[in-house]
């Protein structure tokens, strides 16, 4: 298999710009319906878990066989040098919004200190109580536990035997079903967010599960043909379209990311096609800084929206506007700090570890 999956890359993309159209739809012009509404908008999170466990699968499992305690603290270092740049330059724009006014009623001395080290340390998503500067940064902090629980997920998804993989499969399935329950969902069951809970840790964890149980036995794939490869893909599509708009259940769509997720791993020719294209495989890469950035310019999208009369079509074109200043801003995240941020990390941190191991970034906003 490659070194990277550029289908996964693309499909990280599309899962970040989904959830940049399913917050902007959310606004209420008329304080009543939404402008438009995404059927499960919020499971693409759960699709980046997954992805992150399916990627990091592909990435360590050798590694961690061969020089465990060498390449668990290479693997971390890499993910602090992954997330924390743009998290960290993405945090000071959010600071400079509640400075100057420009959140609405919402102000820095809302913060205190437990709130701001809690945010600089990003545990906002580990049930801490700590109040969010980011409020989409849950995930990339509930990752962050993903990542450091990776030594015992891997364990018994993928260096040990069928019993020990249903296990864990199994304990994932009543995880999900246990926030299903939970009552704390916003706009589903599933869309569970809340600082104060245990619940989006143990819903990444879930889902960083199902994407190492998805690694171990994706290659089986590689039997069908190539035509039965891409009807395998069209099925799955069609079929998590159809669930996302026929039910208000969240446990079809959410079950078919695996299948999804599977199939796509084989980098097929549809696969790479719809979501290997130069455009979507863009939008994968620079996924991360659009999903951190992108709260920014909702609540400035609506309000400018009202000037031209508060229609829905006055607060489409403000926000295909405001989508490309994402996009730049992105970009620019991307290319100014993300990168070199990285670089600057690993350089210092490992520069005495010789050969630990290099492998894919994760196939996730928050990897």
């Amino acid at each position: 298999m490659a070194a990277e999956i550029r289908s996964l890359t693309g499909v990280r993309g599309i899962g970040a710009a989904l959830i940049v159209i399913y917050h902007f739809g959310k606004i209420r012009l008329d304080w009543i319906n939404p402008i438009w509404p995404i059927p499960h908008g919020y499971m693409a999170v759960d699709l980046f878990f997954m992805l992150s466990g399916f990627v990091i699968g592909l990435g360590y499992r050798n590694a961690f066989a061969e020089q465990f305690s060498k390449n668990y603290g290479a693997f971390l270092i890499k993910r602090v040098a992954r997330l924390y740049p743009a998290y960290i330059a993405i945090s000071i724009l959010y600071v400079l919004k509640l400075a100057f006014g420009l959140a609405g009623e919402e102000t820095l001395s809302r913060f205190g200190r437990y709130d701001v080290i809690g945010n600089l340390l990003m545990l906002g998503g580990w049930g801490l109580h700590i109040y969010p500067l980011i409020g989409v940064a849950w995930a990339a902090s509930a990752e962050l536990g993903s990542y450091i629980l990776l030594p015992l997920l891997m364990k018994g998804t993928l260096q040990r035997g069928i019993i020990s993989w249903s296990f864990c499969v199994l304990a994932s399935i009543f995880a999900i079903y246990a926030i299903a329950v939970s009552g704390l969902g916003y706009s589903g069951p599933l869309d569970v967010v809340e600082t104060t809970s245990l619940y989006p840790l143990l819903r990444a964890v879930a889902g960083f599960t199902f994407g190492l149980a998805t690694y171990r036995y994706a290659e089986n794939l590689d039997r069908l043909t190539a035509k039965s490869q891409d009807a395998f893909l069209i099925v799955t599509l069609v079929a998590l379209v159809v669930a996302a708009c026929a039910t208000t259940n969240d446990f079809p769509v959410y079950f078919l990311l695996i299948p999804l997720i599977a199939i796509l791993s084989r980098d097929g020719r549809l696969a790479l096609l719809l979501f290997g294209n130069k455009l979507v495989y863009h939008l994968g890469v620079i996924s991360y800084s659009i999903y951190l950035l992108h709260p920014l310019f909702i609540r400035f999208t609506a309000l400018s929206s009202r000037h031209f009369g508060a229609t829905p079509l006055a607060y489409t074109i403000c926000s295909l506007v405001s989508f490309v200043v994402i996009w730049g801003l992105s970009y620019l995240s991307y290319r100014f700090v993300e990168i070199p941020g990285r670089n600057l990390i690993t350089g210092l941190l490992l520069a005495k570890r010789d050969g630990a191991v290099t492998a894919p970034a994760p196939s996730s906003p928050t990897g």
